[in-house]
């Protein structure tokens, strides 16, 4: 369906609010006049656009997902070497959690929202793959993997990586303990360029 750029930006707009509902309210408290209200919007401007929520909650995701590849895509254009990309990678995606905590804390709340509302399920398992995959293809642009001289297990890297970053992200959102989580990145990396290269 093609969309006029005026619906287009209430998309956006009520996507930017449900983001902001969600990580205040939790999914569960996210109403969908909630979602309408932060976006300024009336119940029927949203309904029109989205069907239920649930078809916000999964446009959330993608909408999450396509701004994180567009970001890393141009950070991360020019090929480097692997240690100086992993290094790079989890320096620049912590910048960008700073900037944004309330979006991880929305991932992060979709995630157990999927794996504990019966029927849901599979949107917890489209978000684990698609955020890895950012990850990965990030790495996949380094130079010694484009030139085709790396005997890496690029799945392997990019599962140690993405599960012990996410856990470092989840400890600073409880803790708010930045300088503890600065110093775990500098060691998951460290781990990261011992381990695999």
């Amino acid at each position: 369906m093609l969309r006029s750029p005026k619906s287009e930006e209430k998309r956006e707009a009520i996507l930017q609010a449900a983001v902001a509902v969600i990580a205040t309210n939790g999914v569960h408290g996210a109403t969908t006049r909630k979602i309408a209200a932060e976006a300024g919007i009336n119940l029927a401007t949203l309904h029109y656009q989205f069907e239920n929520k649930e078809a916000i909650l999964l446009s959330v995701l993608g909408h999450l997902a396509s701004k994180y590849r567009q970001n890393l895509e141009q950070t991360f254009a020019k090929p480097e070497p692997l240690r100086d990309r992993i290094d790079r990678l989890l320096t620049h995606i912590w910048g960008e959690l700073q900037k944004n905590p309330h979006e991880q804390l929305t991932l992060f709340d979709l995630t157990l929202y999927a794996l504990t509302t019966p029927g849901s399920e599979w949107m917890g398992k489209k978000k684990y793959d698609e955020y890895q995959l950012l990850y990965r293809d990030a790495l996949a642009s380094s130079s010694e993997i484009t030139a085709g001289s790396s005997e890496i297990d690029l799945d392997a890297l990019t599962n140690f990586i993405f599960t012990g970053f996410i856990g470092i992200v989840l400890q600073w959102l409880a803790t708010a303990n930045t300088p503890r989580a600065r110093q775990q990145i500098q060691t998951l990396v460290t781990a990261a360029q011992r381990v695999f290269l």
